[in-house]
C-alpha cells in the first residue's frame, strides 16, 4: 500500500508541475501568428509575403519552410541589435515597461483550464487533477486583473520616454483600456448569469451540457469580440499606435529587443485572448456534440479520429503542394528547379506523417480498450484514458483559439484605422449600452424561465 500511494503522489506531482509548461503556450503563439499574419496579409493584398530568407541542407537545397525562415532572421536582427535610451529618460522605467506587458502574458494561462478534470485510478486511490494550473473560484475575475495590467507597460512607456508623441500613446493606452475594460466585463455578465460562476472550467461544463455561448448570448458574443480587439490595440482600433499622428505611439524612442518585446507581448495578447474567447463562448476544450464521458469511453476509436484529421490535414496540404509543383513545372520562373526541390522534401515528410498518424490511429483503434472501476456510479478509467482525453481537449482548445486568431488577423488587414474620437464613442455609446440592454434582457428571460 505504501508503494502506491508514493507511485500515486509521485503522479500526481508529476503532472501538476508539467501544468507549468501552459505559461508558455503564449511564446508558442507568437511563433505561429507572426509568420500567420505576414503570410495572411500577403494573401489578403494579393503578394507573396516573406519566402527569401533560407537555410541550406544536402540535396533538397535551399529550405525557406513557407516565410518561417525570414521571421527567424528578424527575431535574430532583433535580439542582436543594439539597446539605447534616449538622454533625459527615467532609465529604470524605461527598462522594465516593455517586459511588463510579456511578464504578464506568461502569468495569465494559469487560470485557463486546458483540459476537464482528469480523474483516473492508481492501484486502489484515486486521483483528481484540475485542467488549470490554479484553482481559484474567480477565475474569469483573475484573468481581466492580469490582463489590465498589462497597459501599465504602454503608460510608462510613454511617460519614460519624455517624448510627446510617446506620451500622447500612453494617454490614448490607458483611456482606451479604461474603456473597453468595462464593456468587455458588461459583455461577459450574462454568459456568468446564465453560468452563476466566475470559474472558466463551469462555464465550459455548462456549454457542454446546454449550448454554446455564442448560441446562448450572440449579442455578447459580438460586443465581447469588439471590445477585445480593441483592448488587444489591434487594427482598426491602434490609436495608441497611429502612425500619421503619433510616429509609432507609445513605443516610439524604443528599438532592439525592447521593441520586440513589446511586438511580442501583443502576438501572445491576441493568443491568450482567443483562447479566452472560445472559452466563453465556443465551449472551450468540449468537442461538438460529444460528451467528455464518450470520449473515455470510446478513447481508442477517439483517438483515431484525432489521428485521421491530422491526416487528412496533412493529405489537404500535400494536394497543395502537388498543385503548385505542377504550376512550377510548367512556369517560367527562373527558381522553379529551386522550389522543386524544396517542395520534394516536404513531400517526403508529408507522405511520412501520413503513414506513422494511420499506423497510430489503426492501433488505437484495435488495441486501445482500457478497464474501468465503478466509483459512486461512475466509471473511472486509467492514466492513459486521462492522458488521451486531457490530449484531445487541448488540442481542441488550441484550434478555436487558432481560429479565433485569424478573425484578428482578417480584422486588421481588412478595416482601415478608426479615428480617436470615433474609437471613444464606439465604447462608451455604443458596446457599452448594447452589452447594458443584453444583460438586462438576459436576467428578465433567465428569471421568467426559472435560471435564476
Amino acid at each position: 500500500m505504501m508503494e502506491i500511494i508514493q507511485s500515486k503522489h509521485w503522479v500526481e506531482w508529476l503532472i501538476t508541475i508539467c501544468k507549468f509548461g501552459f505559461a508558455f503556450v503564449p511564446v508558442i503563439f507568437i511563433l505561429l501568428l507572426i509568420p500567420l499574419e505576414r503570410r495572411g496579409a500577403g494573401f489578403i493584398q494579393d503578394r507573396q509575403g516573406p519566402n527569401r530568407s533560407y537555410f541550406k541542407i544536402p540535396y533538397f537545397g535551399r529550405i525557406r519552410l513557407f516565410g518561417w525562415v525570414q521571421n527567424a532572421c528578424d527575431g535574430l536582427k532583433l535580439f542582436f541589435k543594439e539597446n539605447y535610451s534616449p538622454s533625459g529618460v527615467n532609465k529604470f522605467i524605461f527598462s522594465i515597461a516593455p517586459a511588463i506587458p510579456f511578464a504578464i502574458v506568461l502569468i495569465s494561462p494559469c487560470v485557463i483550464p486546458w483540459f476537464a478534470p482528469m480523474v483516473f485510478t492508481m492501484g486502489d486511490e484515486v486521483i483528481r487533477i484540475s485542467g488549470q494550473t490554479v484553482d481559484t473560484e474567480v477565475g474569469i475575475l483573475l484573468l481581466f486583473g492580469l490582463s489590465s495590467l498589462s497597459a501599465f507597460g504602454a503608460v510608462l512607456a510613454g511617460w519614460a520616454s519624455k517624448s510627446k508623441y510617446s506620451l500622447l500613446g500612453g494617454l490614448r493606452t490607458s483611456a482606451m483600456t479604461i474603456s473597453y475594460e468595462v464593456c468587455l466585463g458588461l459583455s461577459i455578465m450574462g454568459i456568468l448569469l446564465l453560468v452563476g460562476s466566475f470559474r472558466i472550467d463551469e462555464i465550459i461544463a455548462w456549454q457542454e451540457a446546454n449550448v454554446w455561448g455564442i448560441v446562448a448570448q450572440p449579442v455578447a458574443f459580438f460586443c465581447f469580440l469588439i471590445a477585445m480587439i480593441a483592448e488587444t490595440g489591434r487594427a482598426p482600433f491602434d490609436v495608441a499606435e497611429g502612425e500619421p499622428e503619433l510616429v509609432a505611439g507609445f513605443h516610439t524612442e524604443y528599438g532592439a529587443m525592447q521593441f520586440g518585446l513589446f511586438y511580442m507581448g501583443e502576438y501572445s495578447h491576441i493568443g491568450i485572448n482567443s483562447i479566452l474567447v472560445a472559452c466563453l463562448f465556443l465551449g472551450g476544450y468540449s468537442v461538438p456534440f460529444v460528451t467528455t464521458e464518450t470520449i473515455q469511453s470510446n478513447i481508442g476509436i477517439s483517438l483515431a479520429v484525432l489521428c485521421g484529421i491530422f491526416v487528412v490535414a496533412i493529405l489537404a496540404f500535400l494536394h497543395l503542394l502537388y498543385r503548385y509543383a505542377r504550376w512550377y513545372k510548367k512556369s517560367a520562373a527562373s527558381n522553379k528547379q529551386v522550389i522543386l526541390r524544396e517542395y520534394s522534401l516536404y513531400k517526403i515528410l508529408g507522405w511520412a506523417a501520413v503513414v506513422v498518424f494511420a499506423v497510430a490511429g489503426v492501433a488505437s483503434a484495435l488495441f486501445f480498450h482500457p478497464q474501468f472501476t465503478v466509483i459512486d456510479g461512475q466509471p473511472v478509467y486509467g492514466i492513459g484514458v486521462a492522458l488521451g482525453t486531457a490530449l484531445i481537449h487541448i488540442l481542441v482548445l488550441l484550434v478555436k483559439a487558432i481560429f479565433f486568431c485569424w478573425i484578428w488577423i482578417w480584422v486588421r488587414w481588412t478595416l482601415p484605422r478608426f479615428r480617436y474620437d470615433h474609437v471613444m464613442n464606439l465604447g462608451w455609446k455604443v458596446i457599452l449600452n448594447i452589452a447594458l440592454v443584453n444583460l438586462v434582457l438576459t436576467a428578465l428571460i433567465a428569471k421568467l424561465l426559472g435560471g435564476i
